[in-house]
């Protein structure tokens, strides 16, 4: 994960971020006390790192925990005593969870976690754990992680810090501090991950210096690093703020609340009916919490949806997110299965925190074009619009970090009426080839009738649908589509990509400069293909897990960073697209390797006829040794749901096409060079024609994940995305990605690692980031050219840690 970190003038952040009514009386001094708290602790003079001092030296981080806990406890406890409102907040309470872990497969556990005591239950350890702990008052402190009732974590590191001393922000660049601001950000991301949260706080510890976080979608604001022994008053200045704080300013979403006793008896009424082919689903989102009940990792909330054109309020339960966000920053996208509690049906909300920008249109517009348009084969928008709680729910820290000009982004909520199936759970290739051309023909539609380009082709936004037994394939999530009006008004030199890396145009990974156009969206197709070939089916890389590791890498995630700042890679893509050779041969499938045979040639058709030498200009600026390395490694190039929307693929005219294609790389007849990808007919017609081939069923072994199997691959792309998945990975495995702006696999290990990023997860690669004209700085771009901002703020990289795994293994 790469992103950006801020540092904010201390009286300033507070004044910002986390302004509170401290009264006269909040000099934690002695006099100044209530008389019942006048023998209580507020001060930290037992911390003290010298060895020649009188006082205890700290040996160890548990020696600090037992220092900390109950002074922070002792200020919850007066802010507490001195709620005056006619509301009295609820208490807070702090717990050492640094050695008890969660009780599910998250195995992250921060030194310090905050909770409301109200929701106690799920930090409570068994009698018999607490007293393994030595110090007897200690023991009411200590507690299980529980991320999902979490208010904010806390970090306390003792031998080497993660973000450095001083006025300005300068982050160290050893392992240990790569490590901990890891680990750090997984904390962090955790929380944002399970809970519904405008913004969360966090506290870090150094020795006797402290730093306060703020972190929301766009950016994080860290306080200087202050001594906290000679300034107590500061420290316990930010918790007493926080437990007078009301749950918006804590950074909590007023229009999500738990889930009401009388809600959830409906929705287990409403379980017990036989959904199909989504059951599964259904039960995997919601059983969760009837399982644990109020301990639960994933508790039912009743969600809002304000209808953007008629103000109406819709309210939903949702759980365990289908589709979860596993960045900190962007637009950290969530889908769950939701049950509506006015129609008593199941339905689709996706959340997410969209781009405040003229360039980018709320999805939510889009789809009542399509809608208009007659666009088939796409979702069916139920409600959806911006979150208002009663005020526009908007990121907080480009408000305050001008000079950065960070863009901000809009909290919005969409409904529609179709839940489909993952990609990858298609049964047999002549199902996938299917689906996918239900698929095209809805992105032909869109382009033809609507003008609107879609821009994010990947597995993960095609779905399967059933409609009265009958399988058809939704093409879903327009959020970064662009109207065909913007195409052609925009510049061709762009700072960002969009799309999602693996299923991105060979030619766009190569030109990072030219513009999306209609060919790079269908070539997409073909690369989805292509990846679940390669993911589910035999074929001759698996042989060697290397070679396959290698192929995989070169074909779909290679990634490079250029002099200039833009992101190019996977060589190998260009060199299959003109020579129109997949590079690999199926085993078990010959008409499915004759059909992605085809394809290829299409696509080299297409690549033949382009004009190298004008492409040029859109290539990134390459150091020449890179150029030339890269050169000596790459082949050598041959020359020159609305039930009325949903339909099956429309038959089309084309000669005889079922002429067997030879298998990969055997004397290719590439054909003549056409711009065939202009257009989407001859990419349709390829895959009309095979599900034409009633006998052909050949089915992919249930379960089958080649590269589950055989590979770790790691990879973090851009300036904040990571790897999300809609598989059952871990979280942490999903947030374990390598900061450098590389894509890397590795051989499967035989037992798993705390943070190790698995194969799995492949199901979708980093978040799509909108495009944006040269000269328009999107938010974060400062975080791939660190920039000198005057003063004490200054930008800097927040990154998870790539040693853990080495650490653990080695």
């Amino acid at each position: 994960m790469d992103t950006s970190i801020y540092q904010e003038d201390l009286d300033k952040w507070f004044s910002k971020f986390l302004p509170g009514k401290d009264g006269e009386n909040l000099s934690f001094k002695r006099e100044d006390l209530p008389e019942e708290f006048r023998e209580k602790k507020f001060h930290f003079d037992e911390v003290t790192f010298d060895a020649n001092s009188d006082r205890p030296r700290i040996k160890l981080e548990k020696d600090l925990y037992t220092i900390l806990c109950p002074v922070i406890q002792n200020v919850f406890d007066l802010a507490a005593h001195r709620s005056t409102g006619e509301a009295p907040r609820d208490l807070l309470k702090i717990r050492d969870t640094s050695n008890w872990e969660e009780e599910s497969d998250n195995k992250l556990s921060p030194d310090f976690l905050v909770h409301k005591d109200s929701v106690s239950r799920p930090f409570e350890l068994e009698d018999a754990r607490k007293k393994k702990v030595t110090s007897k008052s200690h023991r009411k402190f200590v507690g299980r992680a529980a991320y999902s009732w979490s208010l904010l974590p806390g970090e306390a590191k003792i031998k080497e810090d993660g973000f450095g001393l001083g006025d300005e922000l300068n982050l160290p660049d050893t392992k240990a501090s790569r490590r901990t601001r890891g680990q750090f950000a997984e904390y962090i991301a955790e929380i944002l991950y399970r809970q519904h949260r405008q913004f969360t706080f966090a506290f870090y510890i150094y020795k006797n210096w402290a730093r306060f976080f703020i972190v929301d979608r766009v950016a994080s604001v860290t306080t200087p690093a202050f001594d906290y022994v000679k300034d107590p008053y500061t420290f316990l200045k930010f918790f007493y703020r926080l437990a007078q704080a009301d749950a918006s300013a804590q950074g909590y979403d007023p229009t999500v609340t738990l889930a009401s006793s009388t809600s959830i008896s409906t929705l287990k009424e409403h379980m017990s009916t036989d959904h199909g082919a989504i059951q599964p689903f259904i039960d995997d989102a919601m059983n969760d919490a009837f399982a644990y009940e109020s301990t639960s990792i994933w508790p039912l909330y009743e969600v809002q949806v304000c209808d953007h054109d008629t103000g109406n309020i819709s309210y939903f339960l949702i759980g365990k997110p289908r589709t979860p966000s596993t960045s900190l920053y962007g637009r950290a996208t969530k889908g769950y299965i939701a049950f509506d509690l006015i129609a008593h049906d199941f339905v689709w909300l996706k959340d997410t925190w969209r781009l405040a920008s003229l360039h980018s249109h709320p999805e939510w517009e889009v789809y009542e074009k399509l809608k208009a348009a007659g666009v088939e084969n796409t979702a069916t928008m139920r409600t959806g619009g911006d979150v208002y709680d009663p005020k526009l729910q908007r990121t907080l820290s480009q408000e305050y970090l001008s000079h950065a000009r960070l863009k901000p982004r809009i909290h919005c909520r969409l409904v529609v009426n179709e839940i489909g199936c993952p990609l990858e759970t298609y049964e047999t290739s002549h199902d996938l080839i299917y689906v996918v051309l239900c698929a095209l023909q809805a992105h032909e539609d869109a382009w033809v009738k609507a003008g609107i380009l879609h821009r994010d082709i990947s597995d993960n936004n095609i779905l399967i649908f059933f409609v009265d037994g009958r399988r058809c394939g939704l093409l879903i999530d327009w959020d970064l589509c662009k109207y065909a009006s913007e195409l052609q008004e925009r510049k061709a030199t762009h700072k960002n990509r969009s799309g999602t890396w693996q299923f991105i145009s060979a030619l766009r990974l190569r030109c990072p400069k030219k513009y999306c156009e209609v060919a790079d969206d269908i070539e997409s197709f073909v690369h989805v293909i292509n990846w679940c070939a390669l993911r589910y089916h035999q074929h001759n890389h698996l042989g060697s897990a290397s070679g396959f590791a290698t192929f995989i890498h070169r074909m779909f995630l290679d990634c490079s960073i250029s002099s200039d700042g833009l992101l190019y890679g996977c060589p190998e893509k260009w060199v299959a697209m003109m020579r129109g050779d997949p590079g690999f041969n199926l085993s078990s499938d010959e008409r499915f390797q004759n059909v992605i045979n085809e394809l290829m040639r299409v696509c080299s058709s297409h690549y033949r006829s382009l004009d190298l030498k004008e492409l040029e200009r859109f290539r990134p600026t390459e150091p020449k040794e890179a150029e030339a390395l890269r050169a000596s490694t790459v082949r050598p190039v041959a020359p020159p749901v609305n039930m009325n929307k949903v339909r099956p693929p429309r038959r089309r005219t084309r000669g005889d096409n079922n002429k067997a294609a030879e298998p990969a790389g055997a004397n290719i007849q590439r054909g003549p060079a056409e711009r065939t990808l202009d257009e989407h007919a001859n990419i349709a017609d390829v895959l009309f024609e095979a599900i034409q081939d009633t006998d052909w069923k050949c089915a992919r072994e249930p379960g089958v994940d080649y590269f589950e199997q055989m590979l770790n691959v790691n990879l973090t792309l851009g300036r904040r995305s990571v790897a999300g998945t809609q598989s059952s990975a871990t979280s942490s495995q999903k947030r374990s990605r390598p900061p450098a702006v590389s894509g890397s696999i590795q051989l499967k290990r035989s037992r798993g690692s705390r943070s190790g990023a698995h194969a799995s997860q492949l199901a979708s690669l980093p978040e799509a980031e909108e495009d944006q004209e040269e000269g328009e700085q999107e938010e974060g771009e400062g975080e791939d050219q660190d920039q000198d901002q005057g003063g004490s703020t200054q930008s800097q990289n927040l990154q998870f840690h790539e040693d853990i795994e080495d650490d653990i293994f080695n």
